[in-house]
């Protein structure tokens, strides 16, 4: 059987993190949603189906995965939301499925569809979504429908509060992810708990440093540095090549190539954001390449402490929570003494500096300035600075990357081939 895994129109609910990557790509614990179908689905051939306008930079990201084309499995094939939470009890229920059928939740959430080879003679071997999805169309009624207990994300926010649960699970779920290593720790470094500790090949721990795994698991990738008066409380996942300066960081996921120091709490950063000095950020999603100035601060929490809302794509949301400080898109940059409200909403390649409090409830990809004064970053500006600081790290800015950001700037974002199963 082939898997696919797909997005629906609900990755409007993930942005800004979504402009770049499709859901099932966002980091979700240790790994990001698509890793752990890839674990939990061995030996399975494994495709993506994304809206259009992300299409070719993830087939260039991603070679070994087609994009928006499906080929047909010896046994059929499934095709799989990309917002999956947990799989429940989604493969028994495949195991004992003889037919094709449509998985639904008890929220009535579409989980994804199994189309059983005999079900599909009449597809081409090699089709589109679009062909697969007219097939499921006319053919609704030779469907079974079978309810599983498989939850789904809705928003960046429950990514988010749901982080320190995915790093236990990732971490005992699956042990092949800490293979036998030989870091270098000090003898003055503190670990506590240490059966629930990893540390990756060529690491090193400081002395004074203090890795705490009381409260859940942590684990620190290869080649990581861990500084002096550096203390990490799990859960917790520093990923490789990173490097955690003098501060606190508790139940967070780090992604690779990371600088981070201060205060980090319960939140997400994917790979290459710099947090280089004190600051706070707590219950937040951070995108790729951002860059917090010095003392740049977050809010989480209200004074009344009540429900804190979001404005997203305009629309003004109640998150259900009272925790939730800031969503911020990739490569954007902010100036020293940035202070942050609760729930704020930034796009992509903002540039944000003057110290002030960021008020805004929903800050537009591509804005330039301080709070109420934001003028439109000029698209030449914007790129070469994005070459500036991939060329820091060595990172070649893909012709497909600055094709999609140039769309986002001309605010053309589009939601054609964007896959969704009408029950």
């Amino acid at each position: 059987m082939n898997l696919y895994i797909y997005e629906d129109i609900k990755y409007k609910n993930f942005l800004p993190i979504s402009y770049l990557r499709p859901v099932f790509l966002m980091r979700a614990g240790i790994l990001s949603l698509f890793e752990k179908c890839k674990i939990m689905f061995p030996d399975t051939y494994i495709g993506f189906i994304v809206r259009d306008q992300l299409s070719q930079l993830i087939a260039r990201q991603y070679p070994e995965n087609p994009v928006n084309i499906i080929k047909k499995g010896n046994k059929g094939i499934l095709l799989l939301n990309g917002r999956i939470k947990n799989l429940g009890d989604l493969l028994d229920n495949i195991k004992e499925s003889s037919k094709s059928c449509i998985f639904v939740n008890n929220k009535n959430e579409v989980i994804g569809a199994l189309f059983r080879s005999g079900s599909i003679e009449t597809v081409p071997p090699v089709a589109t979504f679009i062909e697969y999805s007219n097939h499921f169309k006319t053919s609704l009624d030779n469907f079974d429908r079978v309810e599983v207990s498989v939850e789904l994300y809705n928003y960046s926010w429950d990514v988010m509060a749901d982080i320190s649960k995915q790093i236990k699970f990732d971490y005992f779920k699956f042990p092949e992810l800490r293979q036998q290593s030989n870091p270098k720790i000090d003898s003055q470094a503190v670990l506590i708990n240490k059966d629930d500790i990893f540390i990756g090949e060529d690491a090193k721990i400081y002395p004074t440093a203090i890795i705490d795994a009381t409260e859940g698991p942590v684990f620190i990738g290869g080649n990581v540095i861990v500084d002096a008066h550096a203390a990490i409380y799990g859960p917790c996942y520093i990923g490789p090549n990173s490097h955690v300066l003098a501060g606190k960081i508790s139940h967070s996921s780090i992604g690779h190539t990371c600088r981070v120091g201060g205060e980090i709490e319960e939140s997400v950063f994917h790979s290459y954001v710099n947090k280089y000095h004190d600051g706070f950020i707590g219950h937040s999603y951070v995108g790729s390449w951002v860059n917090f100035g010095a003392m740049t601060t977050n809010s989480d929490l209200k004074n009344n402490y009540s429900n804190i809302r979001l404005v997203l794509n305009g629309e003004n949301i109640d998150s259900n929570s009272n925790k939730i400080g800031s969503f911020i898109g990739d490569h954007t940059k902010f100036g020293i003494g940035t202070l942050l409200n609760t729930g704020v909403n930034i796009g992509v390649c903002c540039n944000i500096f003057g110290g002030n409090l960021v008020e805004d409830k929903e800050i537009l990809p591509f804005s330039w300035g301080s709070t109420g004064e934001y003028q439109k970053y000029q698209f030449e500006k914007a790129i070469e600075t994005v070459k500036i600081v991939y060329d820091r790290r060595s990172v070649v800015c893909l012709a497909e990357e600055e094709t999609l950001l140039k769309l986002i700037f001309e605010d053309k974002l589009s939601s054609e081939g964007v896959f969704n199963f009408e029950l």
